[in-house]
């Protein structure tokens, strides 16, 4: 009986220390979840949604209202995981994302920044359409970043600059 005892014992000990080491990746994992940086944006336009969704659902179509895109170059259809788009900027940077999520029917699209010149890594944004009544449409752009070589107060405003300015197009193309 001792030695079934003993190993026991020892057993219970290895489940112990395993357990211990998923914990800690399980708080070093939250816990860098939780370090991302957030950004949420909403306007509120006066026009039916699906007029809404028709320009902004677009992955390629972010240069027809986003001031800061001359051009957007699709790889795929733009509708399935794992499209690519390729921006120019108007000083003829690039950003390469990758579309995540796409859901016509509920106005959603997601998307990640793989290459980019801003001081970010892994960032994810969702952009959705959503339907308030018959003829006013509320838009959320949010995403989940890091900083890179910057304060996490001048990155959020970059990126909340970057939104505001792509709704400022929105509003005067549908005033």
């Amino acid at each position: 009986m001792k030695i079934i005892y003993s190993k026991n014992k020892n057993y219970k000990l290895h489940n112990l220390i395993l357990l211990v080491f998923i914990l800690i990746g399980i708080g070093l994992s939250k816990s860098s979840w939780a370090d991302a940086l957030m950004v949420e944006e909403k306007i509120v336009l006066n026009e039916p949604s699906k007029a809404v969704w028709a320009l902004v659902g677009g992955f390629k179509a972010l240069d027809r209202w986003h001031p800061d895109v001359a051009e957007s170059t699709l790889i795929g259809t733009g509708k399935e995981k794992g499209d690519i788009r390729v921006l120019t900027l108007g000083n003829n940077d690039t950003i390469v994302e990758r579309l995540d999520f796409y859901d016509e029917n509920s106005m959603i699209l997601q998307y990640r920044i793989l290459e980019s010149p801003l001081p970010i890594e892994n960032y994810t944004a969702t952009i959705t359409v959503r339907n308030k009544d018959e003829n006013l449409t509320e838009v959320v752009w949010k995403s989940s970043f890091d900083a890179v070589n910057i304060s996490d107060d001048e990155v959020k405003q970059i990126i909340r600059g970057i939104y505001l300015a792509g709704f400022k197009s929105l509003n005067n193309i549908f005033k």
